[in-house]
């Protein structure tokens, strides 16, 4: 019984050694390795870039933009010019349409970075001093506005179509149109706008021509006697020669 009691004695002895054993085996000098950094995945990278973007004859400034945002992105989001919309993002609807350097475009096709040092036209832009265009005023007059998601898409496109062919068609009017999606009603108000503009600008073009005085205009070889530097003399009648010539035209 005693041996029993100093074993166990011993044993109590050994039991804090023995719950202290896995504190003091780690060392402190071991090196942390979940304070490394992690290793770099090819493709997560987003390079950054910072451009000027020309926009309705404006300089606007883009700083800090992922390399890959569309034109359509960056216009509505970084620029606030909210007149393009977002329809499809797969260039198929017509709404996001905008002019780089005069051509039209789907701006969610194109990389935003790509069109630094172009010159870019929204549908902001085509007002003139802050009034409506011909084109923003026909589209309203002539009920082409519905919830009005797809018309700044569908001006953008008759402003461009004007601006190439001053006069279209009605069938040329609606190839150009082909390319704009309207979920609402239709497109005979939007054909009807563009006939408005056609004749909108050809009743203008009119008045500003001068008003003819009555006097029709001449050339120089069709000037009248005595006009067009054309001496007086010259429709007399022909003085008698002093001289006589034959009839072959020598002299006698």
């Amino acid at each position: 019984e005693a041996s029993a009691a100093v074993d166990a004695v011993e044993g109590a002895d050994d039991a804090p050694e023995a719950a202290e054993a896995p504190v003091t085996a780690a060392e402190p000098d071991a090196p942390d390795e979940a304070a490394e950094p992690a290793p770099k995945i090819p493709g997560e990278e987003h390079p950054l870039a910072s451009y000027v973007l020309r926009v309705n004859g404006a300089d606007r400034p883009v700083t800090d933009a992922w390399i890959g945002e569309s034109l359509l992105y960056v216009l509505r989001e970084r620029l606030g010019l909210a007149g393009a919309k977002d329809g499809c993002s797969q260039g198929e609807c017509g709404a996001c349409n905008v002019q780089v350097d005069g051509r039209l475009v789907a701006s969610c096709l194109v990389p935003a970075v790509t069109a630094a040092g172009s010159e870019v036209r929204t549908v902001e832009g085509l007002a003139v001093e802050g009034q409506p265009s011909d084109v923003q005023r026909a589209l309203a007059k002539c009920g082409a506005v519905q919830c009005g998601f797809c018309v700044p898409g569908m001006a953008m496109t008759v402003h461009d179509l004007l601006e190439g062919n001053p006069a279209p068609t009605e069938l040329e009017a609606r190839q150009a149109l082909c390319g704009n999606l309207c979920r609402c009603s239709g497109y005979r108000g939007v054909l009807d706008a563009v006939q408005e503009v056609v004749a909108e600008r050809e009743a203008h073009a009119a008045a500003a021509e001068p008003e003819s005085d009555g006097d029709e205009a001449r050339i120089p070889h069709q000037a009248g006697p005595g006009g067009g530097g054309v001496h007086q003399s010259a429709f007399e009648s022909p003085r008698t020669q002093d001289q006589v010539y034959g009839q072959d035209g020598g002299q006698a």
